[in-house]
């Protein structure tokens, strides 16, 4: 079986960028001064039908804003495709649709279209379109260059694991997951000086691997701390709140790079394969892939 990175090293083959300004493989694809972004959530997958439909609707556009941000753009049209039982049509839809209302006017962004269709689970399609003059891209990352982080890593696996086994605690991991908030401001002013930007949707080192362009990382080790209930929740499960920071996807914070302002690690060259280091320990590579 494929991983999700082979698919689309192999579809950036078979579609080449045409007119595109940027193609296939990055945050989104650009075209003069637009962004376009897709991405799908669906049930079972991302998603339980018992998660509030209010904040699944706002997660919907909110993961797609997030892209946007993370190309230094500004928000301006969603379309959407949904596909519900029939028997969700009633206030089930009514919260979900407030809650892409609720993203929508926060983000200064208008739903323009999309397409309904009847099924026997629940997929939701979003397309966002943004604006900027000068995206930036994953992969343009140097040598010497250091990496930064803003926002927090790990809450939202531990949010997910929270609701999955009914832990009646921890309300700011639960809110992590079910209503990401993307960083569409910090990252318009961050594209002033990043060199490449990516948000974290499958896990800090996966996400990191994007961005070097094929060269290795050092990041340090102080500078990965989990937030208080993190520490707690890992405490209570007995587990490694490293592993969540370092794999936990979904968080949507900003990783970038850039010649100023030293945070979390340093793109360092060519050594033992390029890899990722914390400390002088060499990491695992991996993250969420829908198929491994």
């Amino acid at each position: 079986m494929k991983s999700e990175r082979e698919i689309i090293k192999e579809l950036k083959k078979i579609f080449p960028k045409g007119k595109a300004d940027v193609g296939i493989g990055d945050d989104a694809a650009v075209y003069k001064d637009l962004i376009f972004t897709t991405d799908l959530l669906v049930e079972n997958t991302h998603f339980k039908r018992s998660h509030p439909p209010y904040f699944l609707g706002r997660k919907s556009v909110n993961v797609n804003i997030s892209d946007i941000a993370a190309m230094g753009g500004e928000p301006l049209f969603v379309l959407m495709s949904l596909s519900i039982p029939g028997k969700l049509t009633g206030e089930w839809l009514d919260e979900f649709l407030k809650g892409v209302k609720s993203s929508c006017e926060e983000n200064s962004c208008t739903l323009i279209g999309g397409d309904l269709s009847r099924a026997e689970h629940i997929f939701i399609s979003v397309t966002a379109v943004g604006k900027t003059k000068n995206p930036v891209l994953r992969g343009t990352s140097k040598e010497g260059e250091l990496i930064v982080l803003v926002g927090e890593l790990g809450a939202s696996r531990a949010g997910r694991e929270t609701i999955e086994e009914g832990i009646d605690k921890f309300e700011k991991l639960r809110m992590a997951f079910l209503n990401p908030i993307p960083r569409v401001k910090e990252a318009r002013t961050i594209s002033k000086q990043a060199t490449s930007m990516i948000d974290i949707s499958d896990g800090l080192i996966i996400d990191l691997r994007r961005i070097l362009g094929g060269k290795g990382a050092k990041l340090y080790e102080n500078s990965l701390i989990p937030s208080e209930e993190l520490e707690e929740f890992c405490k209570l499960k007995g587990k490694d709140p490293l592993e969540y920071i370092l794999y936990g996807g979904e968080d949507y914070a900003l990783l970038f790079t850039t010649g100023e302002k030293p945070q979390i690690g340093k793109i360092i060259g060519k050594v033992e394969g390029n890899g990722i280091f914390l400390g002088e320990r060499r990491v695992e590579e991996k993250g969420f892939d829908h198929f491994t």
